[in-house]
């Protein structure tokens, strides 16, 4: 089977090169904020919790299919989880205050952004985890699209643990409630994997067949109609 092309990601555009110094002033409380919500306005399942890693850093890869799917699954893994998003949040108005508050590194995308790998990458060698959409853009149908090789890159670099994370129902969650009703929303966390090249600078070539492993992984996690071209 031939693999999926990766797409280019947009590029970012930004007032100012953004920076992140590790603060996260707000986490604790974002995070209770955001399980009181999830549980008071969805019908919320979360399966597979035993497969967080108990140790060692580790990488949440999700699928990407709404503003909100970082937000629905930070606030349920045991420790604290630091996403990477795109610096757009950061330039909104309304989403600073909690990108900021939250400590999300800043992604500039569209060009190899070294500094936010460096950072992920330390935080994944301290043994903390980060998260990463791999897809490096919303999807517009809803299913997986092709992915790019940023998030394999850096689990090969620190050698970490890569946990699957599918999202399901985000996009309908508004729309239950303009009718009063709460939709279903669903995590599925699927068995962490390693990516390792044994300390040697990996090829295009393997970052490609890893990105791909990966998200058919993912894919075996969603339903059929959500898994695009890695069914």
């Amino acid at each position: 089977m031939t693999a999926p092309t990766p797409t280019t990601p947009p590029k970012s555009v930004y007032s100012r090169r953004w920076t992140w110094n590790g603060s996260t002033p707000l986490r604790g409380l974002w995070n209770a904020l955001l399980r009181l919500v999830i549980r008071a306005f969805t019908r919320f399942e979360i399966r597979g919790l035993e497969h967080v890693p108990a140790d060692g850093g580790f990488i949440v890869m999700i699928n990407h299919i709404h503003a909100f799917d970082p937000f629905v699954v930070l606030p349920w893994l045991p420790k604290g989880v630091t996403p990477m998003a795109k610096v757009e949040a950061f330039e909104n108005l309304l989403l600073r205050p909690l990108v900021i508050t939250y400590g999300a590194i800043p992604v500039h995308r569209g060009d190899v952004d070294t500094q936010a790998i460096r950072m992920a990458t330390d935080e994944l060698k301290a043994g903390r985890a980060i998260l990463i959409a791999p897809e490096g853009t919303r999807s517009k149908t809803g299913a997986l699209i092709p992915a790019q090789e940023g998030m394999a890159y850096i689990a090969a670099r620190a050698n970490a643990w890569v946990l699957p994370v599918a999202i399901v129902g985000t996009p309908g969650m508004l729309g239950s409630l303009a009718h009063l009703k709460r939709g279903r929303l669903t995590l599925t966390l699927g068995e962490p994997f390693r990516l390792s090249a044994e300390g040697r600078r990996p090829s295009r070539e393997a970052l490609q067949q890893w990105t791909d492993d990966a998200m058919r992984r993912m894919a075996a996690l969603l339903p059929p109609e959500m898994r695009g071209p890695y069914a």
